[in-house]
């Protein structure tokens, strides 16, 4: 009779458990639903401050590391203070809604702060841009004002909700992975809406306010939902003598590791894609998924009761291996660094580019990324809340991710390299994985039930004795220096025997990988393993871009080129008589390069007095430079690359016309065979939205690699000192007025900071084209286009003498010739170079 009504007693403690469960968990899913919304507002923001930030203080990587510290100091502050604010409040749901109020509301003074920085940044400029420390300070302080208010508010977000949802203790690890789990889908969704649509649905403007109202909704369900909540036990409890410094030693090696395998995943991946907005967004979706995953399967396992302390030590071990090995998957995958997805379309160049990061990165990331949950879990009876805990230990990690972000950024890449610097990283894994055993050797965890089958058992087996946990560390170290070493894997793609291509030099640095390549008799360089600066090769070509425009002004005496490249270009401008030359090049190594290799072919750049050759973001300069030029230069750039898009928009065209002196010109050189007829038509009614006077000129005369150049000026061009200077037969080179085929242009949209079309559709036309269903400007419709042109050209021949007023008519001649020849059409080519010669005059036959 006992026992029946001790059997009864059970079972209706067990019912009314159950019952509890239920009722608590609808609560606990419909919060998980706003902390989804929470985190897709989050990367909106953050996608939407590193674009706009980029854009005033520059695209260079000691710019874009300050401003991700200076959003991740205030992550890590707030979920800190926080933290430990939270035990003292009843409704803990009220205080998330008024932390996603302040975040809006911080948000929306964001405009605010940007315009009057905008303003100052001159003085700014002024004042510290010689002193590159200096400045970097400046930028991270401005950084620091308008990022640090809302990033404090969103990191307390976690921290509050882990004490919602774990009135009991027991359940703080667990209901805080599936929170950091929910949480970070909701930032793969904000990635790929920040990454892919917004921008181009919306504009960035539109796509804030957009975050801003999620934040609102989430803060009005986050009110509704709130009730008193039940009290935590308030006395601190150790755990199986587990003590809380080596749970926050894992929880901040966790965020420096993760954090430096982010950037040196993605430096790996740029080695063989597009490089586009959009790759750049589809690899941190999947990064992020993968540490979801992470999360949900960190808290099935604590469900099912594994030992959660023997399960991060494996956890570490397995993911720094599989860390180890990726490279050599890679490599595998890429064969040999080879461009992925070359002739595929869109959404199977997307499928491509997924799958490989999928596979390299999401076995690792499973394992490494429970990391955090698995250190709550162990340390859920420490500290007077579990929303303390939380504070206490994601603000430790956020402070290993901005460690680990700077250490890869800065010193893996510039002194260790990419593949060694991967290794390095696992190596630190081991080397975590040895800390943990060390410091819990002996310690038992109460987080295992007796009874349960083997599998869940197996750490009991004698291969996880202590010596040979005391050993694996070790072994891994000898086999990720030795078996598996991958410091001397190739980094540069070379083809010896079909191209006759050999390596001369490369340098790795934070913002790129440069190399420099012999390819026969000529010389390269190559940014990424993919992208091509210039070279030897196309040396007059090259040398004619920095020539012509100069060329067209009357009296130039001040030059500025954004982008160096090889220097050739910049050497160009030398063959006149100017007073300065200004030169600004993203990327450093990109200088040394030049100075080292190319310097027979720069007409002593390096070394003449009049030319300054500066490091420096090219836009930022003009934007924060008070100096005035008499012609400026646009160089060549591969329009679907991110951040290039900036360079063709309606405020960057404005900046550069506010630096010309009132005669001044700027040419914007145009690769046709990287863009689409969309695309170009874009630029082209951009530039005429800036320029009142505005000419279209051929730097070559080939149909299929065709480059152009639009001339753009304060007052109407004059071209009648070319005619009777040694310059004459750059006439040949000038294809018509942009101005009389402007009603071609009507229906394109224009292209601004705030709806960036090239940088969205330039890489969705490079796969389009590669399937047929576009095509580059380039043949037949670069042909039609200079047809169009040839009316207006006679318009500006009315002061060049005589013979010359029909060069550029031949020009178009010997362009069509050239087309005519590629197409077989030989004997219409012939008619073509008649006509070519015919127009000339006879001294020229």
């Amino acid at each position: 009779m006992g026992l029946a009504l001790q059997a009864l007693a059970g079972r209706l403690a067990l019912n009314v458990n159950e019952s509890k469960m239920r009722s608590s968990s609808r609560p606990l899913a419909s919060v998980a639903a706003l902390f989804f919304m929470t985190g897709m507002a989050a990367l909106i923001y953050e996608v939407l401050w590193l674009k706009e930030l980029g854009l005033l203080f520059g695209n260079t990587s000691q710019a874009m590391a300050t401003t991700l510290t200076a959003f991740f100091l205030g992550l890590a502050a707030g979920s800190y203070y926080w933290g430990r604010k939270v035990a003292a409040y009843r409704e803990p749901l009220k205080l998330y809604a008024g932390l996603e109020v302040a975040v809006a509301v911080c948000a929306a003074g964001y405009f605010i702060l940007l315009e009057a920085y905008g303003r100052i940044y001159p003085w700014v400029f002024d004042c510290c841009g010689n002193h590159a420390g200096l400045f970097t300070g400046v930028k991270f302080a401005l950084s620091l004002t308008v990022l640090f208010p809302p990033a404090f508010f969103m990191g307390g977000t976690l921290p509050v909700l882990s004490h919602f949802a774990a009135p009991n203790r027991d359940d703080l690890g667990r209901n805080t992975a599936l929170l950091y789990g929910v949480n970070t889908l909701g930032a793969v969704a904000g990635a790929l809406l920040a990454g892919f649509y917004l921008p181009v649905w919306l504009g960035f403007r539109a796509s804030y306010g957009l975050a801003m109202a999620i934040s609102l909704t989430v803060a009005a369900g986050a009110y509704v939902l709130s009730k008193p909540h039940t009290e935590q036990s308030q006395a601190p409890i150790e755990t199986g003598g587990i003590a809380f410094r080596p749970l926050a030693v894992i929880a901040f090696m966790s965020g420096l590791s993760m954090l430096a395998l982010q950037v040196l995943w993605g430096r790996m991946f740029a080695q063989v894609l597009q490089n586009s907005v959009y790759t750049f967004a589809l690899i941190l979706s999947v990064f992020l998924i993968c540490l979801a995953l992470s999360g949900f399967l960190a808290r099935w396992l604590m469900a099912v009761r594994f030992d959660a302390g023997k399960l991060l030590f494996a956890a570490l071990m397995a993911g720094g291996l599989l860390v180890n090995i990726g490279p050599f998957v890679f490599l595998a995958w890429t064969d040999e660094l080879h461009y992925i997805g070359s002739d595929v379309g869109w959404y199977a160049y997307l499928l491509q580019i997924a799958a490989p990061a999928a596979v390299i990165m999401g076995p690792p990331l499973l394992l490494l990324g429970m990391a955090l949950p698995l250190s709550i879990r162990l340390a859920q009876n420490h500290g007077p809340s579990g929303g303390t805990l939380v504070g206490q230990l994601v603000g430790i990690n956020t402070f290993g991710a901005i460690a680990g972000s700077i250490i890869a950024g800065f010193l893996i890449l510039e002194w260790v390299g990419l593949w060694a610097g991967i290794r390095l990283v696992a190596v630190l894994y081991f080397l975590t994985a040895a800390y943990w055993f060390s410091r819990t050797t002996g310690m038992t965890s109460n987080y295992r039930q007796p009874g349960r089958s083997d599998s869940q058992n197996l750490f009991r087996s004698d291969w996880w004795s202590q010596r040979g946990r005391l050993y694996l560390p070790a072994i891994c170290i000898l086999l990720a220096v030795s078996v598996f070493d991958t410091g001397k894997l190739p980094l540069v793609k070379v083809d010896p025997v079909n191209e006759e291509e050999s390596l001369l030099e490369f340098w790795e640095s934070s913002a790129g990988t440069v190399a420099v390549i012999r390819r026969g008799e000529h010389l390269k360089i190559k940014v990424n393993n993919h992208y091509t600066l210039g070279g030897t090769g196309s040396f007059k070509l090259e040398q004619l871009t920095g020539s012509l425009p100069v060329a067209l002004h009357r009296e130039p005496r001040s030059v500025y080129i954004l982008g160096l490249g090889t220097g050739i270009t910049a050497g160009g401008v030398l063959e006149h008589p100017i007073q300065s030359l200004t030169v600004t090049e993203l990327l450093n190594d990109v200088v040394a390069a030049s100075d080292k290799y190319f310097g027979a072919y720069t007409n002593g750049l390096f070394y003449d007095p009049r030319v300054r050759v500066l490091h420096e973001d090219g836009r930022n300069y003009l934007r924060g430079a008070r100096e005035k030029f008499d012609v400026m230069i646009g160089d060549l750039f591969v329009p679907w690359e991110a951040g290039t898009g900036s360079l063709y928009s309606l405020e960057h065209f404005r900046t550069v016309a506010e630096r010309l002196n009132e005669n001044g010109l700027f040419m914007q050189w145009l690769p046709a065979y990287q863009l689409s007829q969309v695309e170009f038509d874009v630029i082209a009614r951009t530039f005429l939205e800036v320029f009142p006077y505005a000419t279209v000129w051929r730097a070559d005369f080939g149909a299929l690699r065709p480059v152009l150049g639009l001339l753009g000026g304060k007052s109407n061009q004059d071209f009648a000192a070319l005619s009777a200077g040694r310059h004459q037969k750059l006439l040949l080179h000038f294809a018509g007025d942009l101005v009389s085929i402007r009603s071609r242009f009507e229906q394109a949209r224009l292209n601004t900071d705030d709806r960036p079309i090239i940088e969205f559709s330039a890489p969705v036309s490079q796969r389009s084209i590669k399937t047929g269903r576009q095509e580059w400007l380039v043949g037949a419709k670069l042909i039609e286009l200079m047809e169009a042109l040839q009316p207006s050209a006679s318009d500006y021949m009315i002061d060049v003498p005589k013979p010359s007023k029909q060069w550029p008519q031949a020009g178009f001649n010997l362009q069509k010739a050239q087309w005519l020849r590629y197409q077989g059409l030989l004997k219409e080519a012939e008619q073509a170079m008649a006509n070519y010669r015919k127009l000339l005059g006879e001294e020229e036959q």
